[in-house]
């Protein structure tokens, strides 16, 4: 492997974010950016139960926030809170405003964002240990998050989840 080589492949991943996708990830072809935003959830968390079969618990836990945070967009989105170019540019900001907008109590999104903070942090970035138990309980906690804030949604037949 080269620098040349890495150059051409960041000039070719970069081509291809620039091009207009044709084969687009089964759910996602929408132009509402507030079910996009719900479709990229179930898909995250479609994706972390399919990982956590096969032991790579690292991409279940990442996957989990990342699919709450989706899915706490998509009601922002969805309820005109937020518009799409105004979405928080933090993991805790998400969790702040699902709080002023009451999708969430101020101490359950405080404790979101200090579980994202003290947790999903030390597991990507430096020396928390990714487990079978901490996976589980991630993606229990997205599944919840995630029913528990599409239940409460008039697009909820826009879900992709089973």
């Amino acid at each position: 492997m080269s620098s040349t080589r890495i150059e051409q492949l960041l000039d070719d991943a970069q081509a291809a974010f620039d091009r207009r996708p044709t084969d687009i990830e089964t759910g996602l072809d929408v132009s509402d950016t507030a079910i996009l935003q719900l479709r990229k959830a179930c898909r995250l968390l479609a994706g972390a139960d399919a990982l956590h079969e096969q032991g790579y618990y690292t991409l279940v836990i990442e996957a989990s926030f990342v699919a709450i945070e989706r899915t706490v967009e998509f009601r922002l989105l969805e309820r005109g809170t937020m518009e799409p170019n105004d979405l928080p540019g933090t993991h805790p900001g998400v969790y702040r405003e699902a709080a002023a907008a009451g999708i969430f109590s101020e101490s359950m999104a405080d404790d979101l964002a200090d579980l994202w903070r003290d947790h999903r942090a030390k597991t990507y970035y430096q020396d928390g240990l990714a487990a079978a138990e901490r996976a589980e309980a991630m993606s229990a906690l997205a599944q919840e998050v995630h029913a528990f804030v599409v239940g409460r949604s008039s697009q909820s037949h826009e879900c992709l989840c089973e």
